[in-house]
Order: structure tokens, then sequence, then C-alpha cells
């Protein structure tokens, strides 16, 4: 699969990112995509949010709530490890101007623009975020049922060399547990590093030049 560079911060464009055009969402906003070169870890939301021309336009950016509390969870590896942000469905789902969750003949027509992001980047674990993405995703790998309990305790599976997580949307716990949220960054934190470590991945040099992003 041919991987192109754009001329400006030599940034990543996936094959998929002007093309798609399988499901019409595309007329509510372009797919959006994240930018950087590698990744170990992925977060992976629903669907696009709605972004005006002053905001980033990346998935799960920071200048969401939910993205803010990724970027807490990152914060301390930044430098030491790779992350990359996507969506199962890249475009924005509206109904009367007003986002709605995606149904899952959209999901499908995505799906394989989440395969290109994999195979382009191979990460080690996938973490996948709230109930609607993590059923999907175990349903397509033909996985059982993953149940998201209230003590935080994620259970995993794995699929072509690649260990997928479900856990709770950072909305969801913002929202409704938002006395837990240390304890929801430590418990994610400690996940990923023990797949870090299971995996034999060595961190980068921190005193190495940071890649463009």
């Amino acid at each position: 699969m041919a991987v192109k560079y754009s001329q400006d911060l030599n940034r990543i464009i996936l094959p998929c990112k002007k093309r798609c055009k399988s499901c019409g969402l595309y007329l509510n906003q372009l797919p959006i995509f994240d930018t950087k070169e590698q990744s170990q870890i992925f977060w992976v939301g629903l669907s696009a949010v709605q972004i005006a021309d002053d905001n980033e336009k990346r998935p799960l950016s920071a200048d969401t709530a939910s993205g803010s509390l990724v970027a807490a969870i990152e914060e301390p590896f930044i430098n030491e490890l790779h992350f990359y942000k996507t969506n199962l469905v890249k475009c924005l789902p509206l109904r009367d101007n007003k986002i709605r969750y995606p149904i899952e003949e959209e999901m499908e027509k995505c799906f394989p623009n989440f395969e290109n992001e994999l195979e382009i980047y191979k990460p080690s674990i996938v973490f996948l975020l709230g109930k609607q993405v993590a059923t999907f995703i175990s349903k397509k790998y033909s996985v059982g049922k993953m149940n998201l309990n209230g003590q935080f305790n994620y259970d995993s599976f794995s699929y072509n060399g690649v260990t997928y997580v479900p856990i709770h949307h950072p909305s969801y716990i913002l929202v409704y547990k938002r006395k837990h949220v240390k304890k929801y960054i430590r418990k994610i934190q400690s996940r990923f590093l023990e797949n870090i470590a299971e995996s034999n991945i060595k961190f980068p040099n921190k005193n190495s030049k940071k890649r463009a992003a």
C-alpha cells in the first residue's frame, strides 16, 4: 500500500484520505485523520465531531473534553511512546443538522479505512473507547461480548498480533464517573505499559529529536 507524505511537515497522507465517499457522510464534513508518522498505541473513538475552522482538525483533539482527558493519559509518556487517534467513522454523522451516533452500515463502510491505519502503523495496543466501538470491533473479529465494568478492570483480546482493550469512553467518565478520573487514568496507563513490556518494545531515546507530528 502506498503511503504518501505531504510537503508541509512531512506528514502522512493515508490513501483513503481524499477519495473516500463510500457512505455519503463526507458531504457533512470531510474525513478527519491524525497526522502521526508512527504509533505504538491507538485510541479509537466512534465518529468525528464537528470541526470549526479555528479548531484543530484531528480526531480526539485536546480542544475537546474527551481529547483533553486522553491527552492527560498520554502526557507522562509523550516523549517515550507514539500515540495515534482515530475514529471508526471518519466523517460527521448528522440528522437535522445535529450530531447523531453512526449506524452500523456507516461503520462497516468506513471499516476498511481503519484497517488501512492498522496496516500502516502496526500498533501494539488499541484502546476501544466506549461500548459501541468495543461491540463493533469484537463482532468484526468474532470475539465474545466485551463488558465494561465499574471497577475499570479492563479485559482485552488479541487479533493478528494486536492487543485490543475496550475501555469506558472519556466522555462517560467525565459525566458519570468524574470522581474516579485519576483512577481511570492510572488504570489505562498501567494497561498500556504492561502491554509494551510484554511486547519487548524499547522506548525511543528521550534525547532524540522528536518526529514531526
